[in-house]
């Protein structure tokens, strides 16, 4: 089994969580490892719909345009009401994580969706709430995943005076770079 490791950064808005994402694709980085988490759409934005056409999923409201772009860039689309949670939005491998984690949770499972899926790419248990929260509080997660160098060329993109970025390592649950 290949190490887990996840660079992970949390930005307050979907402009600045795209500007994340135009950079690592302008780097070179591998976008198929890319994964964003938000809500779908901010608390005073309604969102009209969700919606399955010709194969991929559409948002039709106010931030279509950045999921539409989101979901056709980065490998897989999910959109889940989730009770206690609201609206989880996912584009990325992190979307089958959270079906897995939506399976898992239906047959009794310890974590909630997000933080099986975020636990299950070697997130922490004690970076997990703080990233639930921050999906609660209208922010988006940008996460790139893998076992090479992606996570560190990412970190290394996204890190800047104003944007805090967080390396989880999975062979040493202890040893998270920001």
């Amino acid at each position: 089994m290949s190490e887990k490791n996840a660079c992970v950064a949390v930005y307050p808005n979907h402009q600045a969580a795209e500007a994340a994402v135009g950079i690592l694709h302008k780097a070179g980085v591998d976008l198929q490892q890319v994964s964003m988490v938000g809500q779908g759409y901010h608390g005073e934005e309604h969102p009209i719909g969700f919606y399955q056409a010709d194969g991929g999923i559409r948002y039709w409201g106010m931030q279509g345009a950045f999921w539409g772009g989101l979901w056709g860039l980065l490998a897989g689309a999910a959109f889940f009401w989730v009770p206690g949670f609201g609206p989880l939005a996912a584009a990325g491998p992190v979307a089958g994580l959270l079906v897995r984690g939506l399976e898992g949770v239906a047959v009794g499972g310890g974590f909630g969706v997000l933080a099986a899926a975020l636990f299950d790419i070697g997130v922490p248990r004690h970076s997990i709430t703080e990233y639930e929260q921050a999906v609660k509080d209208e922010q988006f997660l940008l996460i790139v995943h893998d076992g090479g160098d992606s996570v560190e060329q990412a970190c290394k993109l996204l890190h800047n005076p104003s944007q805090q970025v967080t390396v989880h390592r999975a062979a040493n649950e202890n040893s998270v770079i920001e």
